[in-house]
């Protein structure tokens, strides 16, 4: 690891203690901004140390997280309970800054390893964050996400245990025995029945992290309880980032054996999809909504990746990052709608076009719908294109029908919270909003990028 990359790593978390003991908090707030913004820098200028892939990602967690963190300078969350240890505003931008290095350290990483290790570190940061609000309803997501979490966690070690087995067995020396290019340059090595099951309990790992079901149960609970900044960085990029290694281990699997889990991401995108659109139909609180909506996504990228075509895995990708972006700002619009009229029930929220946050949350909403220009149309349009290459109609159609109710719901959504006559409510802080508009913007200015070098 370079000096550089070394610092683009620690310098979310450092940069938040080093911010912590400063005594006016207008000072500590324009600190923590200004380090996040070194961080964003730090990350870009260490990308010639990165595989392309990494990269994007790398800039991706920066940027979101970047602009999470001017959120929360904003709209600082809100506590029921004011005798939780951890519920400090100096805790909480600390915690942030360690996720912000942990999802780094995950993507940048060149080896299973280093990837279990980051992801296993933003659980421990993340279940504080789940739990910030110190209410009974909070504290309970954050259990049910540390237990589920630990648990998919531990599979994914367990089988990266078995498939350092197996690269020692293939004549790899012990300190590369996790790295997946030496691991693919070995494929035909490798003994075949070890390294199925090793990669097999992996990808259920990380499915496991990444809210796919049937493993998803905690990820509703966890992203709504959750402070709205906390929440877009877990649905935005915790997800992207369990997303990313599971591409990963894709990547070494079809080395040792071709389309090895193409029916096993297909039945976990394809469950994902449908129960979570389906589940969209029926809630009634807005962060809430959107986490089910993650899931839906999340399924989506598994079912491009079983395609088993580069253009499947390119549209895979690519609405992972989409996702990434346009999701964050849905869930920073609805903290903004949360301070504004004081809940997230859906119910409750009339009339919401008649402020900027409404606005921003109605454009968000497009987003994730799949209308153009925004990135989702493009990143949805190219798996229905893979898929129809592919002749894999059963993807296809499972995509197509999961998209369609999704679709439905978030057309619900957008009609009763824009409608009718708003109640009086307070100004939001530009700042908030300035931050809801700069992702959606990034959203829409990303998806015409890769097409710059797509055939």
């Amino acid at each position: 690891m370079t000096l550089r990359l070394a610092v683009a790593l620690a310098l979310p978390c450092a940069g938040a203690l080093l911010a912590t003991p400063l005594r006016s908090r207008e000072l500590r707030n324009t600190v923590r901004i200004g380090l996040a913004l070194a961080a964003l820098g730090a990350t870009a200028f260490a990308l010639p140390d990165l595989d392309r892939l990494s990269g994007v990602f790398a800039i991706v967690v920066s940027a979101v997280s970047l602009l999470a963190t001017v959120f929360s300078t904003s709209i600082f969350p809100s506590r029921e309970r004011l005798d939780s240890g951890w519920s400090n505003r100096p805790t909480y931008f600390v915690l942030l800054g360690a996720f912000w290095s942990s999802m780094l350290f995950a993507v940048a990483s060149t080896t299973f390893t280093g990837i279990w290790i980051g992801i296993s570190a933003t659980t421990l940061a993340t279940t504080f964050l789940v739990g910030f609000s110190g209410g009974k309803s909070a504290l309970e997501a954050a259990w049910k996400y540390l237990i589920l979490c630990s648990f998919g966690i531990a599979i994914a070690l367990l089988g990266m245990l078995l498939l350092g087995r197996a690269g020692m067995a293939a004549g790899i020396a012990p300190g590369a025995a996790l790295s997946w290019q030496a691991l693919a340059a070995h494929a035909a090595l490798l003994p075949p029945e070890l390294a199925r099951a090793a990669l097999l309990l992996m990808v259920v790992g990380f499915a496991t992290k990444a809210g796919l079901v049937p493993m998803h149960s905690w990820l509703p609970d966890a992203h709504s309880k959750a402070p709205a900044s906390i929440s877009a960085l877990l649905s935005g990029l915790l997800v992207s980032c369990s997303l990313y290694a599971i591409v990963r281990v894709q990547g070494v699997a079809d080395a040792v054996i071709p389309r090895l889990f193409d029916g096993t991401l297909l039945a976990l995108g394809g469950a994902s999809v449908t129960i979570a659109a389906l589940l969209m139909l029926t809630q009634r609180d807005l962060k809430r909504f959107l986490s089910y909506s993650t899931i839906e996504h999340s399924g989506l990228v598994a079912i491009a990746l079983s395609i088993g075509t580069p253009l499947g895995s390119f549209a895979a990708i690519f609405h992972a990052l989409n996702h990434a972006v346009t999701k964050a700002a849905a869930f920073l619009a609805s903290g903004a709608v949360q301070y504004e009229r004081g809940t997230t029930n859906i119910g409750a929220l009339r009339g919401l076009f008649a402020s900027g946050s409404g606005k921003m949350l109605l454009a968000a909403i497009a987003g994730l719908a799949g209308f153009p220009p925004f990135g989702i149309f493009f990143s949805e349009f190219l798996i229905v294109i893979a898929a129809v290459e592919a002749r894999d109609w059963t993807a296809l159609a499972i995509a197509g029908v999961g998209t369609v109710i999704a679709f439905a719901a978030l057309a619900r959504l957008a009609i009763e919270t824009q409608s009718s006559t708003p109640p009086p409510r307070p100004v939001v802080p530009r700042l908030a909003l300035g931050t809801a508009a700069t992702l959606l913007v990034a959203a829409v200015a990303g998806a015409l990028v890769p097409f710059v070098r797509l055939p």
